[in-house]
């Protein structure tokens, strides 16, 4: 089992403080969702690998059978579980966005090395060909044909809606993946993305998706910091982007104020969940 379940009450704790301020059950029922959450393990057939996925399901999800919800997906839930958790809490009590499953990817086992194993799955390319990078196909695969289908089997997943966000190589792979299945999730979340990866091989990418297509019919927030390395070359990309000019493509990209690579995180989060759900408030 990972670390999560034991940072967790750490974002319960800040739940039942907000409870206690605003005396309102919203933040209370979704403190008790957070303390539910499920660590499954998958044994991948297609890496060979031992995944694990936390899974939070809405506080009313068994009082609300058949209603199916749409799901969030997220990189790197070794570390950023409880932030997502958090924000979806803060978000959810002030209205901004609905009920949803979020499903975190990460790893089973004891002492794994995330660093690593991240570097491994969210990148397309080994430029240094050590073996150590450029598996994202092939992860790519083990979440299309492995790890969704356990989540909509399993769980009442809406397959209209979902959505994959992630930070830095994190937000790399959500871009990697809207440009070469993008179909599979309908809304993108990638902040502080690292898109200079091996020499910009992300706008090859991107040049290849446009000489094919004119439409990219998804959602995508993405921001960076404004104070980061990467500020020059995600605005880069961001022009790209604009200067395609493609058909039903729904996109924000925000510059964080004052902020460096790690603390884009919940700024870049909180906007990106508003973003991507803002069409199902609207409904």
């Amino acid at each position: 089992m990972s670390n999560y379940l034991k940072m967790v009450f750490v974002i319960a704790l800040f739940g039942v403080g907000i409870n206690n301020i605003y005396g309102q059950s919203d933040t209370k029922d979704f403190t008790k969702s957070i303390l539910s959450a499920q660590v499954r393990d998958i044994k991948s057939n297609i890496m060979n690998e031992d995944f694990e996925l936390i899974i939070q399901l809405p506080y009313n999800y068994d009082k609300e059978a058949p209603k199916k919800y749409p799901t969030l997906y997220y990189c790197d839930a070794f570390y950023d579980a409880p932030l997502w958790s958090g924000i979806y809490g803060v978000q959810f009590y002030d209205k901004t966005i609905t009920d949803c499953i979020m499903v975190g990817f990460s790893y089973a086992g004891a002492n794994r090395d995330y660093e690593g194993l991240r570097a491994r799955d969210y990148t397309p390319t080994d430029n240094s060909k050590s073996g150590l990078y450029g598996n994202a196909e092939k992860f790519l695969q083990v979440i299309e044909n492995e790890l969704i289908p356990f989540v909509e089997k399993n769980y009442r997943a809406d397959p209209k809606f979902r959505a994959l966000g992630g930070c830095s190589l994190a937000g790399l792979f959500p871009l990697y993946v809207m440009l070469t299945k993008t179909e599979l999730f309908n809304s993108y979340i990638a902040i502080s993305p690292a898109v200079q990866w091996d020499n910009f091989w992300l706008n090859k990418l991107e040049e290849f998706y446009h000489n094919g297509n004119d439409i990219l019919s998804v959602s995508l927030f993405m921001s960076v910091g404004e104070k980061e390395g990467l500020n020059e070359p995600v605005k880069k990309f961001d022009g790209i982007l604009r200067s395609r000019n493609y058909k039903e493509f729904r996109y924000k990209f925000r510059v964080l104020e004052n902020t460096y690579h790690a603390g884009s995180k919940p700024e870049g989060f909180q906007r990106g969940l508003q973003f991507v759900f803002e069409p199902l408030i609207k409904k």
